[in-house]
């Protein structure tokens, strides 16, 4: 092998060398592909969740099933419910299920849900929704209620617990013995025992009725 042969040979080893130092170190600069993220979860068994307000107990709900991920915290199995007024209980709750927002203080309680008060209130709806900040009780759907021997019916109802004031509004109708008052909206005081109506009134007497 001559000089210029020999010089090839070298020139076309160190070429080669030189590619693959450069892919090498191309590939080994580039960052590894991102881990997935999974959200940090906790699950509890049979546990009892307390929602305050300025120190003193809103709420209390005893559940089979806690999930906690991140601000969310998502209970099964509710066994009870427990709405307090002054730090006594004013009102009980049966849902299947419930969401808690921590952050925003939303208690969000899946159907069938049924709200049972003092002097045989009882109130049933497929979705409720516990405003912590306000103290408000909210169903966006069509609610039912009974109380003081009348059936109420409702598209949308808010309850503010503080003040004892019930608001209902859409397709509102009240059945009072053989009286049924059609409505727009009412406003019910539960302290004064007294109901305020709204809009056009339309009262009806059932047939058979005395």
């Amino acid at each position: 092998m001559n000089l210029s042969t020999k010089a090839k040979w070298i020139a076309a080893g160190t070429v080669a060398v030189a590619v693959l130092l450069f892919i090498t170190f191309r590939y080994a600069a580039q960052p590894p592909p991102p881990a997935v993220s999974v959200p940090p979860s906790v699950q509890l068994q049979e546990s009892r969740l307390v929602g305050r307000k300025d120190g003193q107990r809103q709420w209390e709900i005893l559940s089979r099933s806690v999930l906690q991920e991140g601000d969310v915290v998502t209970l099964r199995e509710l066994e009870e419910m427990v709405v307090f007024q002054d730090e006594e209980p004013y009102l009980t709750i049966q849902a299947p299920e419930a969401e808690w927002e921590r952050k925003t203080e939303l208690l969000r309680l899946f159907g069938p849900v049924l709200v049972e008060g003092e002097e045989g209130f009882r109130l049933e709806s497929d979705y409720l929704e516990w405003q912590g900040r306000s103290s408000k009780l909210l169903s966006p759907g069509p609610v039912q209620m009974l109380w003081r021997g009348m059936e109420i019916s409702a598209d949308t109802m808010t309850m503010d617990t503080e003040g004892e004031i019930v608001f209902l509004q859409g397709n509102v109708e009240i059945r009072d013995g053989g009286l049924v008052w059609k409505l727009e909206e009412a406003v019910y005081d539960l302290d004064a025992e007294s109901m305020d109506f709204y809009g056009n009134v339309v009262l009806e007497g059932e047939a058979g009725s005395d």
